[in-house]
């Protein structure tokens, strides 16, 4: 019996020194500044794609302002030729040869507070032909 207590406290006594030699002191960490690291929201993304064809981009998609202030058409011109790119026949601008950006309307809300349709367009130019594009349309609270 002296032997099985002796043991039994042994064993004990070697267990709480492991789990203590385990034992982590964990610090949280100071920052002078917690703003700096706080992830920022990302834009939410409403649709992309490429497009090689001679219609173009032509979309209509139902927006609610609290999801972003503004509304973002990003176009990227691959092809040969200038595009135009609108929302809701505003916010016109053309692309030329490889070029890319983007256009952006103030985003409101419809009849009685509901959602209000958007329609997005990117068109050949001028001089007709194939649109080639890459496209992003996301809304956010910044332009």
């Amino acid at each position: 019996m002296k032997k099985f207590l002796s043991m039994t406290l042994t064993l004990i006594m070697l267990m709480a020194l492991a789990v203590s030699a385990l034992a982590v002191d964990t610090v949280p960490p100071t920052d002078s500044d917690p703003e700096e690291n706080w992830i920022m929201p990302i834009d939410l993304l409403i649709d992309y794609g490429t497009i090689r064809n001679q219609i173009g981009l032509d979309t209509t998609i139902k927006l609610n302002k609290d999801n972003g202030k503004y509304v973002n058409l990003y176009v990227e011109n691959k092809g040969s030729g200038s595009v135009i790119a609108t929302i809701n026949d505003q916010s016109s601008r053309t692309f030329k040869k490889g070029e890319s950006g983007h256009i952006y309307v103030e985003v409101t809300q419809g009849a009685l507070g509901g959602d209000k349709s958007y329609n997005f367009k990117v068109v050949t130019g001028t001089n007709g032909g194939m649109v080639d594009i890459y496209y992003k349309i996301a809304q956010r609270d910044s332009q």
